[in-house]
């Protein structure tokens, strides 16, 4: 079995760098794409791109585009418009007033919420803003997690995982004598699901995997 332990960062950035290397030979011995591999009519790509204002700019002689998302999303039109709208009309603390403009920036807020949870299929009161997913991480980590956790627990995690979603865990466990199990992968970058499962234990407390991993892009949704 290739169960891991992974208890430093260098380990980590070792397995990760062989795996982006191996990706990234396979991806070049091959040709992905082909004229009919996409339907034409699936994705109106230029109509998505003209909702993205920054998306008009030139980048040395050549139209932008942006793959870094992970760090900083790119707004559409109709954000930036109601950003402006709000800092016009709407500007104010949130739940900490009750004149006219902190009750309109509640309303917007709280209105935000109830659309967000309508998007996802979830109720209002489970919607949390945060600013990124590191603080989503480290939220749900030590405020969360990290009261259930005794020595020997385990937290299992995936070998593709950003540092966002290792160091929170790594100083919980630190700090609780709690245990990292890491879920192997195999030469495509897919979690070995056979070896992941047995992974857990009675002492599995929570597990924590990224949904597409930043490094080589493999998608874990099914």
């Amino acid at each position: 079995m290739n169960i891991m332990i992974i208890n430093s960062f260098s380990e980590h950035e070792k397995i990760i760098s062989e795996l982006y290397a191996e990706e990234k030979r396979n991806f070049l011995s091959q040709n992905f794409f082909s004229p009919n591999q996409f339907s034409p009519n699936s994705i109106d790509v230029e109509k998505i791109r003209a909702d993205f204002p920054i998306l008009s700019e030139k980048i040395n002689g050549y139209d932008l585009v942006w793959f870094d998302n992970g760090a900083t999303t790119q707004k559409p039109r109709q954000v930036i418009e109601r950003i402006k709208y709000f800092y016009e009309h709407e500007n104010s603390n949130i739940h900490r007033a009750a004149h006219e403009l902190a009750a309109r920036s509640t309303e917007a807020y709280e209105n935000a919420r109830k659309k967000t949870a309508a998007f996802i299929g979830a109720d209002t009161d489970n919607i949390i803003f945060v600013r990124g997913t590191t603080e989503g991480i480290n939220l749900v980590a030590n405020s969360y997690v990290k009261p259930l956790l005794t020595p020997g627990d385990e937290i299992i995690l995936s070998m593709l995982e950003h540092h966002a979603n290792i160091v929170p865990w790594q100083l919980i466990a630190k700090e609780t004598g709690a245990v990292i199990r890491v879920a192997p992968v195999d030469e495509t970058g897919q979690i070995i699901l056979s070896e992941y499962e047995e992974l857990f234990s009675p002492r599995t407390k929570f597990v924590s995997v990224t949904h597409v991993s930043n490094a080589l892009g493999t998608n874990h949704a099914n």
